[in-house]
């Protein structure tokens, strides 16, 4: 066989077409193969694969390399990188320097990068080193796999999709990742089933030991979604935001929103969220980690913006440690890709957790260095922020949610509606006045007159280096 005919055979071994019983496991599970998830990923005809071959044998003949898929493509025109990993493949196993390659491309061009993060880490050294292959897919460029998402973080989105097991390295990429998306049954964790049963006798399947639900509720995924196609529609959607729009979506219920809110008690705000963004453009994350807290993308008028509002549903709007933590990266997120924040308030203050006796919890009314990592992000933050205080911002929580005025910025704007909560209510605002706004609003303005400021705040040039990376957790 010449080297053409061999270079053909060796792509063609890496086709769906070429392993059908593999393909079959696969959708046995209701999943999809690697080169199905970047198919549906990616707008057709914008793919460009790296890292197909690995090497050339002793006998002249072509060595695919095992393990995934890497390419450049794009998502709705904006140019990613897109891996994919196969556990029905060598275990999924990466091991040569493709996807290091396209890290050096994203942090050159600010691509995008989406993982599909399938299989049990990298593999060890590549077989063929030991029968005498010439490699052709080496280490090329300046990151190996770790450093280079650290270099990453902050300066490109970054997307990982779990479903199916994920441990070791493929854990790690998950974690150092912007956005996890999880589907049910799957897993992330730093040691496999195999390596728990030899170091502690106990059999566990990969869900039971790290399943995503766990990880839902802890805030080690951003979200749990039904299945792949659900979850590859959910980074499209994430990574849109990443563009504005030329228009909006007008929103009929922005002159109800008075309604949806009361004079006292628990209310929802995500009808409230939903009745001032564009109409169906709220994206939340992390839904069920730290529910007293709400973040997630929207558009107002077609611009993108990062949300970030009390939940007056869950303790009031409270601010644990935990939901401080939400604040933090939240914050982090949005200024690193540029996002203005659109905040509202409503909390009953900060609150810290504390054991009264074994297996028991309580919170009292104060701050912890949690909360404090949430006012530093602030400190450093330098894109817009519009608040608006329905309500309460008792104690430190308004400064939690929305910064302070300090040396290197002030809020874009700062409004309260009529229903704001006025006097002295806790020891903070008795010696900081907790009654300071640009206007008091009636409701129904409220999406008009976020529209019309965030029109007089420009959007920000293109920058030569990464503001700060965004907390992993």
């Amino acid at each position: 066989m010449n080297r053409a005919d061999s270079l053909r055979a060796a792509k063609a071994s890496q086709q769906d077409s070429a392993r059908p019983d593999a393909v079959a496991r696969v959708h046995d599970t209701g999943k999809l193969t690697a080169r199905e998830r970047l198919t549906a990923l990616l707008d057709p005809g914008s793919e460009v694969e790296f890292g197909a071959i690995a090497a050339i044998d002793r006998d002249g003949d072509w060595v695919p390399e095992p393990g995934g898929v890497d390419f450049v493509g794009r998502i709705d025109g904006l140019t990613v990188v897109a891996s994919s990993t196969d556990y029905t493949d060598h275990g999924g196993g990466y091991g040569a320097g493709r996807l290091e390659r396209l890290f050096g491309l994203a942090q050159e061009h600010r691509w995008p990068v989406v993982f599909f993060v399938d299989g049990g880490g990298s593999r060890a050294r590549h077989p063929r080193v030991g029968r005498g292959d010439l490699e052709l897919n080496g280490a090329f460029g300046p990151f190996q796999l770790f450093d280079g998402m650290a270099q990453l973080s902050g300066w490109v989105p970054t997307v990982a999709i779990v479903s199916g097991p994920s441990f070791a390295g493929h854990a790690s990429l998950a974690g150092f990742s912007d956005l996890v998306i999880g589907t049910p049954g799957s897993s992330i964790g730093m040691g496999g089933p195999p390596m728990v049963e030899a170091a502690l006798g106990l059999r566990l399947s990969a869900n039971e030991l790290a399943g995503v639900e766990m990880h839902n509720q802890t805030g080690g995924i951003d979200l749990l979604v039904p299945d792949e196609p659900t979850a590859i529609a959910a980074a499209r959607r994430y990574l849109s935001y990443q563009l504005d729009l030329p228009d909006g979506m007008a929103n009929p219920d922005a002159a109800k929103i008075a309604d949806l809110v009361p004079a006292d008690g628990p209310y929802d705000m995500i009808p409230v969220i939903t009745a001032l963004v564009d109409d169906a453009s709220f994206f939340e994350l992390r839904p069920a980690f730290a529910r007293s807290i709400l973040t997630g993308f929207a558009r107002m008028d077609g611009r993108a913006v990062g949300v970030l509002a009390s939940q007056p549903l869950v303790d009031d709007g409270r601010i644990d440690e935990l939901a401080a933590v939400k604040v933090n990266r939240f914050v982090e997120l949005c200024d690193s890709y540029e996002l203005p924040l659109v905040v509202l308030i409503d909390s009953d203050g900060c609150v810290t957790t504390w054991h009264d006796a074994p297996g028991t919890t309580a919170t009292e009314a104060g701050i912890s260095r949690w909360h404090s990592r949430a006012v530093v992000a602030h400190q450093h933050r330098s894109v817009p922020l519009l608040s608006v205080q329905l309500r309460r911002a008792r104690g430190m929580s308004a400064h939690v949610l929305a910064g302070s005025p300090n040396a290197a910025s002030v809020p874009a704007m700062v409004v309260a509606w009529p229903t704001v909560e006025l006097g002295h209510h806790d020891g903070f605002s008795v010696v900081r006045n907790p009654n300071a706004f640009d206007d008091v609003i009636d409701p129904a303005e409220t999406r008009v007159r976020i529209i019309r400021m965030l029109g007089h705040l420009p959007h920000p040039g293109a920058r030569s280096a990464k503001k700060h990376p965004v907390d992993t957790w």
